[in-house]
């Protein structure tokens, strides 16, 4: 008989390990700050902060200095300038007009002047609703100028020139060029304003301008359709075409769909449902014309959502300017005969 030897298993205990006791909330530490690191913008343009404004000591004060030490806003600052929008000073200056002493005090004695004073200042905005769009709006600058100088426009042969060579005084044959942007050729509204333009424009009130200036239409579509735009719009300015838009684009003018909300006066007798019926009628009669448009053409006649304005150049420079908002933004015709100084301002 075999008797086999039985190894013993050695087994190892360990001891559970240590578990920290439990702290509180506020014991645990504060996490670490975060630290931004200066942007590129900072590293090329430091800055250091402005000083902390000084802390003026204040005297104490009683019932009496209550009183007498308070004091009313002034408004002499802003009452001792107004803005010229004369028609002989096409660009916004500042004007020095008579007002009250701007040292005086507005408390005289026991009576109040703040609010006499306050009609006073306020006064000035309540003029004639067509000189405030006199204000000119942002002209473009030289860079611009010369950006648009060499896009080319066309005459209704197709035939190319440039833009500058409308405004340039080594070009031109006036001294004054009032640009007048209108959307695709179809719009009615444009065409109405051309129309109200011409009857508000005689040819006795145009050479009676104290500086001569060319009337011109650019528009935005194709330029074999400007013969039927100056049907439509019984224009006697000389009309051009952009159809690339670049001269809209460059000089900000934009697209929108909003007609607007008030009802301009060279559309006053045209509601919006006359307008948008009277574009497709124009549109069908030309059709039927032997000379009129094709079918073609009726999606030539420019971008349906640009909006145009108008500019006003004098010695190759643009001197006062309006960018239409809506459909129905070209500037009224009695703003521009104040502006042409044909009627006083």
């Amino acid at each position: 008989m075999v008797t086999t030897a039985v190894r013993p298993r050695l087994i190892t205990i360990t001891a559970p390990k240590s578990v920290p006791p439990r702290r509180d909330v506020d014991s645990f530490p504060d996490p670490p700050a975060t630290v931004f690191k200066p942007t590129r913008y900072n590293r090329a343009c430091p800055s250091t902060p402005p000083p902390p404004p000084p802390i003026s000591k204040m005297s104490p004060t009683t019932p009496t200095s209550v009183t007498t030490h308070a004091s009313l806003p002034s408004f002499s600052s802003s009452a001792g300038q107004s803005y010229d929008t004369a028609a002989t000073s096409v660009n916004d200056s500042v004007v020095n007009v008579k007002s009250h002493d701007q040292q005086s005090s507005l408390m005289s004695g026991s009576v109040c002047t703040f609010h006499q004073d306050h009609d006073d200042w306020s006064a000035q905005f309540r003029s004639d609703l067509d000189l405030g769009s006199l204000v000119s709006d942002d002209c473009p600058d030289g860079a611009t100028l010369a950006a648009v100088h060499d896009i080319p426009i066309y005459n209704a042969e197709g035939e190319a020139r440039s833009f500058g060579s409308l405004f340039d005084p080594d070009c031109s044959t006036h001294q004054r060029q009032l640009i007048i942007f209108v959307r695709h050729f179809y719009c009615g509204a444009c065409q109405a304003y051309i129309k109200a333009m011409a009857e508000g424009i005689p040819s006795s009130d145009y050479f009676s301008i104290p500086v001569p200036t060319n009337f011109i239409v650019i528009g935005c579509g194709q330029p074999h359709l400007i013969p039927q735009y100056k049907k439509f719009s019984q224009s006697p300015f000389p009309i051009f075409a952009d159809p690339s838009r670049k001269l809209f684009k460059t000089l900000g003018m934009s697209i929108t769909l909003n007609i607007g909300k008030k009802r301009p006066d060279y559309m006053k007798d045209i509601s919006p449902v006359a307008w948008a019926h009277g574009q497709a009628t124009t549109i069908r009669k030309s059709l039927k014309d032997e000379d009129g448009i094709r079918k073609r053409d009726i999606v030539r006649g420019g971008h349906p959502m640009q909006i145009g304005g108008e500019f006003l150049f004098d010695e190759g420079e643009v001197v006062w300017c309006h960018r239409m908002r809506n459909m129905r933004d070209h500037t009224e015709i009695s703003v521009l005969r104040k502006l042409l100084e044909i009627d006083e301002g």
